[in-house]
């Protein structure tokens, strides 16, 4: 699969905010932005790509589940996650699950980006499974695009990655949603990402141009293939 190179990402300006629903409309509304702007090379790029993985990645009943890593930064991850979010939404009007993966870091990543630290979520699915509850999956103020935050198993101990849960959990996500997107930590750093990367179709790692070295990038593409990993993609991101 060709990607495309991507060459501009969500505004860094460090702001910060209180409340889930004012950071969840400051990332929409950038993200709105850059992808109405005809010219932005970043909006051109995260349609295209969105119409690459609905070629490459039918859905034929069931939604997709791709996931994406960046050896770097989790918060660079978190961007590309939800710039493709909606992408996927608006140029084929999917339904949109976010995963948050990671249990370790969670701030840097798509949870604390969306002020959802002390939700419960991927953690707790994991220690206790889904059971009867249909609230897990929380709605953004994108439309047809819903978020499992990292949840918190500061309480709990040492979380490991149920597989049973793991692929309960994505096989309810594949029913209900066209595209099931997850956020990675580094395989490095943490191997408890393996598992979730064996049950997505593809894993796509973020390399930023000048800046992510190849050892790096190397690294994570070994031990992912090393642990069975099939599929696995490198998208190079820049700045302008």
């Amino acid at each position: 699969m060709r990607i495309p190179r991507i060459v501009e990402f969500l505004p860094q300006d460090g702001s910060s905010s209180t409340g889930g629903d004012r950071l969840m409309a400051r990332w929409y509304e950038r993200v709105r932005g850059i992808v109405l702007r005809d010219a932005e090379p970043a909006s051109r790029a995260y349609r295209f790509m969105a119409r690459l993985i609905e070629r490459e990645f039918p859905r034929n009943g069931r939604g997709a589940c791709l996931a994406l890593a960046s050896p770097d930064s989790d918060r660079l991850g978190a961007d590309a996650l939800l710039m493709l979010a909606y992408c996927l939404r608006s140029e084929l009007d999917s339904r949109v699950l976010l995963v948050d993966t990671r249990l370790k870091a969670r701030a840097e990543g798509l949870t604390g980006r969306l002020d959802l630290l002390g939700a419960t979520g991927f953690a707790e699915v994991l220690s206790g499974g889904l059971g009867a509850r249909d609230d897990w999956f929380l709605a953004t103020r994108v439309e047809r695009v819903d978020v499992l935050p990292a949840g918190d198993p500061a309480d709990r101990g040492a979380v490991s990655m149920d597989r049973a849960r793991l692929t309960e959990l994505l096989a309810a996500a594949r029913d209900r949603y066209d595209h099931v997107l997850l956020q990675l930590g580094s395989p490095v750093r943490d191997t408890r990402v393996i598992m979730p990367a064996l049950e997505a179709d593809a894993v796509f790692l973020l390399a930023e141009e000048n800046r992510t070295f190849m050892k790096g990038l190397d690294d994570c593409r070994k031990v992912l293939r090393d642990n069975g990993v099939a599929d696995v993609r490198v998208v190079v991101t820049g700045r302008p």
